[in-house]
C-alpha cells in the first residue's frame, strides 16, 4: 500500500480544481479537488498530502547521517554478497545511482518515522510490508479522524469503498503476531541502525 506513496508526485497531478461546467470532483483533500476513477490513484492522492502535512507538523524527516548509515549498510550487505554489477559503472553513472539511492533512502526513512509516530499515537496491529512495518489500524484511525475533521471527503461511493478496503479488510494483509518479537521491534530500532 505505502509503496504506492512513492508515486506521491503523481498524486499532485490528480489534484486540481475542476474546470467550470464540469461535474464535481470525486474527492477533495485539504481543500483541493481530486479527479480520478482509479482507486489506487485516489488513495495516493489522499494519503500523500495528509501524510506530508502530518510529517511537517511533527518535524519528521530523514537526516543526512541517517541516510548515510543506510547507504553504508547497503554497501556492506552488497560487499558481503559478492561482486556487484555496479563496478562497471562510469563515475557519472555511479553518481546518478548514488543520488537515486539517497532519494530512495530519504523517502524510506521519512516513511518509517511517520509510521512510528502514527503507531505511537494510535496503536493497533502492524502488518508486514515490502518497505517495512506498517501500522494498519493506526492508519485507519488517522484517516477516520482526518475525514471527520474535514481534511478529505470522497463523494463517489464505489471509490470510497475501494479506498477503505485496504484499511478494513483483514484478509488481504499479513499481520505481525500480537506480542511477537517482530511486533516488539517494528518501531524500536530504525532500519538504518538494524543489524543484518
Amino acid at each position: 500500500m505505502l509503496a504506492l506513496l512513492a508515486w506521491g508526485a503523481l498524486a499532485g497531478l490528480l489534484i486540481a480544481a475542476p474546470p467550470a461546467g464540469h461535474a464535481a470532483p470525486v474527492a477533495t483533500v485539504l481543500g483541493q479537488a481530486v479527479d480520478t476513477n482509479d482507486p489506487e490513484a485516489l488513495r495516493d492522492a489522499i494519503l500523500t498530502p495528509l501524510l506530508d502535512q502530518y510529517a511537517a507538523e511533527r518535524g519528521l524527516r530523514a537526516e543526512p547521517p541517517e541516510i548515510d548509515a543506510m547507504l553504508a549498510r547497503m554497501r556492506r550487505d552488497r560487499a558481503a554478497s559478492g561482486p556487484a554489477t555496479a563496478d562497471d559503472l562510469t563515475p557519472q553513472e555511479q553518481a546518478e545511482v548514488d543520488t537515486m539511492r539517497r532519494e530512495m533512502f530519504q523517502a524510506l526513512i521519512r516513511q518509517w518515522k511517520i509510521n512510528k509516530a502514527l503507531y505511537a499515537q494510535y496503536g493497533g496491529r502492524i502488518i508486514y510490508q515490502q518497505l517495512g512495518p506498517e501500522p494498519l489500524d493506526a492508519y485507519r484511525e488517522f484517516l477516520r479522524q482526518r475525514e471527520a475533521d474535514g481534511a478529505f471527503a470522497i463523494r463517489d461511493q464505489a471509490l470510497e469503498a475501494a479506498f477503505w478496503r485496504d484499511f478494513t479488510e483483514d484478509s488481504i494483509h499479513d499481520f505481525m503476531p500480537p506480542g511477537s518479537a517482530d511486533e516488539a521491534r517494528a518501531f524500536t530500532t530504525p532500519p538504518w541502525e538494524q543489524q543484518p
